[in-house]
């Protein structure tokens, strides 16, 4: 088979239209996770914080625990755990929960650091003017931390998009999974791949264009806001 004939299925409407839904299955598991992350992680980030000594170790030990693992290891168990603990997620459901264990304990590094980056003194006129410590973590420290976390967050998504090609183990039928039917019925593996790994290179060199675009504006606030205090 030369390499027009095996090219031309991928340029039938069709099989477009195929890989185009596992595109769609891919970013939506991709998006489900980083925002569950996101609520998961921030938990997780609070409880590190915590000078509630149980709590603080309980988080960190979960963090340190799951960041030491493989990404495909924490999915694979979670996957199988949910099917014979008999619930009822799918195999969709069961991918996005797995790939939000592993996620989250990321993410809460993250939303640590930008936690821990705002100024000590913010908190501290803060609590003098009576508010509590929830009022002020979500008032003031939360959404200062959150635009400066956009950075790390894209990059998380990132790596998110990637992990969800582990999903075609489980049989998720997204992205990779349905390149892998393709070049399965017409014999043109290195073709199909060529083009899944274009697409895959496309979202990920573009969010990572936006990271980095994301980081200069926020550099950019931080010391036009710097020469405004001086100025003061």
């Amino acid at each position: 088979m030369d390499f027009s004939a095996r090219l031309a299925p991928l340029l039938d409407a069709d099989i477009l239209r195929f890989l185009a839904g596992g595109l769609g299955l891919t970013l939506a598991v991709a998006l489900g996770t980083i925002v569950l992350s996101l609520l998961g992680g921030t938990v997780l980030a609070i409880g590190r914080l915590s000078s509630f000594r149980p709590v603080s170790l309980a988080a960190a030990g979960y963090i340190e625990t799951i960041r030491s693992l493989p990404s495909f290891l924490v999915l694979i168990y979670v996957y199988f755990a949910v099917y014979r603990a008999a619930l009822d997620l799918g195999t969709l459901g069961a991918v996005v929960l797995g790939l939000t264990v592993y996620h989250s304990a990321k993410t809460a590094e993250v939303v640590r650091a930008g936690i821990q980056s705002i100024d000590r003194g913010q908190v501290e006129a803060a609590r003098s003017l009576g508010l509590g410590f929830m009022q002020t973590l979500w008032s003031i420290v939360l959404p200062q931390a959150f635009r400066r976390m956009l950075p790390p967050l894209v990059s998380e998504l990132i790596l998110c998009i990637k992990n969800t090609s582990i999903g075609s183990i489980v049989g998720l039928n997204e992205l990779l999974r349905r390149g892998t039917i393709v070049y399965q019925q017409y014999f043109n593996p290195i073709e199909t791949l060529a083009l899944i790994a274009l697409v895959y290179w496309g979202l990920c060199f573009g969010l990572s264009v936006l990271a980095r675009r994301l980081e200069a504006t926020g550099a950019q606030q931080a010391e036009r806001a710097r020469l405004a205090t001086q100025e003061i």
